[in-house]
């Protein structure tokens, strides 16, 4: 079917069964081929989807390089591209075969009661509110839909947990799967155009090995070795044929993330059940970085792989053979998704390892991480980032060169990111509103904090080792894996890492940080809440009590607790304000960028008057990041031969420096020998 709406480009039939073509069937085939057959529905979802971009990155990587080594310039175009993925998919369905006695595809029971689809009315409706919210939001200005879509999510919540008795086990991952569309959807279609910090760059390098049709080192730069933002989009474009390709990257990265909360909800149900693995999920999702994956794709990809590889690693219904396999496969797609996560995540396999042979000296237990996953994850991470793609390694051994040299920094405020300064209530712009905001999110600290203490405290009546002789609390379903503790108190010690080490707040995200280690410490989110209430002597149910800080958190964090109070502090909710100047893409400004890209030949370059100028270039114009200077506009460096103004600038005459909004009369001397010879009203180039 694929083949022929694809060779024939029937328009909306050839993006759906694309999507399908290559989110679902190379996964399903693998998962089929390895006879996963005792994994709950959630763990199968997120590893047939894991498994499928997995496909994707490495075989379109071999093939990539295979076409062009026998001369083939465009291995990427849509022709290569099925021819081969109709063979590999051919030879999975035949080893398929071979290893299954009886070759079919056991089918899922489409069969829902009345009361089942009771409870799925809410969250079937809400990714098509968050859509038309987005839609009416963008062209009117009228935040209603998206106010209400942001007010039922909660609310529905809170009734699948006050009815968990009535409520069917097997709809949670359901549910879980289609709040976390629709959230993904609101962030994602907001805009019209690209948004985020990294985006932009991350979509130059979409759209320039879009253009080559092949993969190959662009900048040697660090965005070189992120396969997930070059050849996984390029894949899907090739083959959707997507109108709008600003559109489909943002979609690709929302259908492939919105299964990070299925993983974490598989490796939270095995420990405390059900509703509480609920609740974990939910609290990942209500975390910033995710909220935002249409602008921080590469993050969240490499998160998936870390949930799944963790997720893999602790299901004791995969054969052990088949769980290394899995768990490897998923290193190895960290790798080339996104260097920082990878860096991360293999220190928390470092530590987890040296831990638990420490703790091996004095209980005997079943052991999860051993020296090999070390030694293979060392390996592929100096392979391919020392070796093939170079930048990421030498960044990530001056980024670990700098952490150290800046330890006699460590009294000094200004050497901590201002993050900090709000966390401590410093700074804070709608003072009680912000105070409020910033008890509940300490009450989540609190709540992990307390679960991981009982985890340590509790060991031997919380933790699997032989021989134990105290019986384990009544909250918990099975008891955690040693290697579990380990991670967990691996994840807790890189929190605290990132406010002892002054540097390393600066040198690296910490929401990035937080959204991974929250994929580990979900479980104990949960748990603190439930130990706090025994503790407290409440006779509320523990649910309550997490369900109360659970979705004030996520209230404050999608801005609809501003909202409602009049302060309109999410450029979600609202068109106005710095923010969104900044991050919003007119088109006039779009066509600025096209208009000036054929100029700047050679040794041309542009200035830029802040780093949201340069964004416009690089999304928009495709300019090679070479070619764009925000630096000279403002004294440092020489004068370019072309200077781009966006709506910012050229309208509302502000600019950014140093993170505040400036006017741009204190800068008008730039201006000095240039004629203006681009005016579309709200974008303007000059030239020397």
């Amino acid at each position: 079917m694929t083949n022929l709406v694809v060779f024939l480009d029937i328009p909306f039939l050839r993006l759906v069964s694309g999507f399908i073509f290559l989110a679902i069937l190379p996964g399903s085939l693998i998962a089929w081929m390895l006879k996963l057959n005792r994994i709950g529905p959630a763990e199968k979802a997120a590893l047939v989807a894991g498994l499928s971009v997995a496909f994707l990155l490495f075989f379109g990587l071999l093939l990539n390089n295979l076409l062009l080594a026998v001369g083939v310039e465009t291995p990427l175009s849509t022709v290569s591209l099925m021819i081969s993925f109709d063979i590999a998919f051919i030879m999975l369905l035949i080893a398929g075969c071979a290893v299954n006695k009886d070759p079919t595809f056991p089918p899922p029971n489409p069969y829902l009661s009345r009361h089942e689809k009771a409870f799925l009315i809410i969250p079937v409706i809400l990714p098509a509110l968050s859509m038309l919210g987005a839609h009416i939001m963008g062209v009117t200005g009228n935040n209603t839909v998206l106010v209400a879509a942001l007010l039922l999510t909660p609310a529905y919540i809170a009734s699948v947990c006050i009815y968990n008795r009535k409520f069917p086990e097997r709809l949670y991952p359901v549910v879980l799967y289609l709040i976390s569309v629709s959230l993904l959807l609101i962030y994602a279609l907001r805009f019209p155009h690209i948004w985020g910090h990294d985006a932009h760059a991350e979509y130059y390098m979409f759209q320039t090995t879009l253009y080559n049709l092949h993969w190959s080192i662009i900048e040697h730069a660090l965005l070189d070795a992120c396969l997930s933002i070059s050849l996984l989009p390029t894949i899907f474009q090739s083959i959707t044929g997507a109108d709008s390709q600003e559109y489909l990257y943002k979609g690709v990265y929302v259908v492939i993330c919105s299964f990070i909360p299925l993983a974490i909800y598989a490796i939270s149900r095995r420990y405390v059940g059900d509703p509480y693995a609920f609740l974990a999920s939910l609290f990942f999702v209500s975390q910033p970085t995710f909220l935002s994956t249409a602008g921080s794709a590469r993050t969240n990809v490499a998160i998936f792989f870390v949930a799944l590889a963790v997720m893999v690693l602790f299901n004791d219904k995969i054969d052990p053979a088949k769980q290394r396999i899995l768990f490897f496969v998923c290193i190895l797609a960290t790798v080339v998704s996104h260097y920082s996560t990878a860096y991360i995540f293999f220190f928390v396999v470092l530590f987890s390892w040296v831990a638990a042979e420490m703790v091996a000296r004095k209980y005997v237990f079943e052991r999860t991480m051993s020296l090999r996953i070390v030694l293979f994850f060392s390996v592929v991470i100096f392979i391919w980032y020392a070796q093939l793609t170079d930048a990421a390694f030498s960044v990530g051994v001056a980024f670990v060169r700098d952490t150290l040299a800046n330890l006699n920094n460590f009294f000094l405020e200004e050497s901590r990111t201002d993050m900090f300064q709000l966390l401590f209530g410093q700074g804070l712009a709608y003072s009680v509103l912000s105070k409020v905001n910033l008890l509940v999110t300490w009450c989540t600290f609190l709540f992990i904090g307390i679960g991981v203490l009982t985890m340590v405290g509790k060991f031997q009546e919380m933790v699997d080792i032989r021989d134990a002789r105290l019986r384990k609390p009544d909250f918990l379903k099975t008891r955690f894996e040693v290697g579990y503790l380990t991670m967990v108190l691996a994840c807790s010690g890189l929190l605290l890492a990132i406010v002892l080490l002054p540097y390393i707040s600066i040198g690296y995200d910490i929401y990035r940080l937080y959204s991974l280690v929250v994929v580990v410490l979900s479980v104990c989110f949960v748990m603190g809440g439930i130990v706090l209430s025994k503790r407290t002597g409440l006779k509320l149910k523990p649910y309550l009590i997490i369900l109360v800080i659970l979705l004030s958190y996520l209230m404050f964090v999608t801005g609809v607790a501003y909202q409602i109070f009049g302060a309109p502090v999410s450029v979600i909710l609202n068109s106005e304000g710095d923010t969104y100047a900044c991050e919003y893409i007119h088109d006039s400004e779009g066509c600025a960028a096209k208009w000036l890209a054929p100029m700047l030949k050679e040794n041309a370059r542009a200035s830029v008057t802040d780093l949201f100028g340069s964004h416009r270039l690089l999304s928009q114009g495709i300019i090679p990041p070479d070619r764009i200077d925000d630096y000279s506009f403002t004294g440092h460096g020489r004068r370019r031969e072309y200077i781009y103004l966006y709506y910012t600038n050229a309208v509302m005459d502000k600019l950014v420096v140093n993170g505040t909004m400036c006017n741009m009369s204190e800068y008008r001397g730039a201006f000095i020998g240039y004629g203006r010879v681009y005016d579309s009203g709200s974008s303007e180039v000059f030239k020397r």
